[in-house]
């Protein structure tokens, strides 16, 4: 997999209610993003537009990424979906990295134990280091543990880049099957 680091590919995640692709096509990188967006059915025809304006060809993608959550389960579902459909017909590999991974990726200070994702009034926590075990366990609150200093939260993904899902890729920390959301359990 590492040959085709620098070559095409595409990132989709609809996680947490904002649209981002991310294109990487040999040393260029193209960026979309939708804040509060909410239309998942809509998602094919702008996935189309960013590849035209951006003079991508679907069919020259080595592969996909998608970020498979924990997230809005319904939107993420459809847009998985879309993604599965386009990827079965023009045989395109597909793989899954997850919100943990992308967080431990943005975190500077690594004195932290934990990290705690805010999805829908819920916290997701992880140990973090086990961010990079994608089927490692994570923990499911209402409320986020008081005296909380050696967890870092966060309530959206910090703006991230191919050189984040690069990490992802090189270190192979991605699934390539069993493709699901993650909402409660893994």
């Amino acid at each position: 997999m590492n040959g085709a680091m620098n070559s095409r590919f595409c990132s989709v995640d609809f996680t947490l209610g904002s649209l981002i692709l991310i294109a990487k096509e040999n040393n260029s990188d193209f960026a979309l993003v939708r804040d509060k967006f909410t239309n998942s059915e809509n998602f094919i025809n702008i996935l189309l537009d960013f590849f035209q304006q951006n003079n991508i060809k679907i069919e020259n993608l080595n592969f996909f990424m998608i970020n498979l959550g924990p997230g809005g389960f319904v939107g993420l579902r459809n847009i998985l979906s879309s993604i599965k459909s386009i990827a079965l017909v023009k045989k395109i590999k597909l793989l899954g990295f997850n919100n943990f991974q992308i967080l431990k990726t943005t975190i500077v200070n690594q004195d932290f134990e934990k990290v705690a994702l805010e999805v829908n009034n819920r916290f997701y926590i992880k140990d973090l280091k086990n961010c990079d075990d994608y089927y490692s366990e994570f923990n499911v609150q209402n409320t986020l543990e008081k005296n909380s200093d050696k967890i870092v939260k966060f309530s959206k993904l910090p703006k991230y880049t191919s050189k984040n899902l690069q990490y992802i890729l090189d270190n192979k920390l991605f699934i390539d099957s069993k493709l699901f959301p993650i909402y409660e359990n893994m």
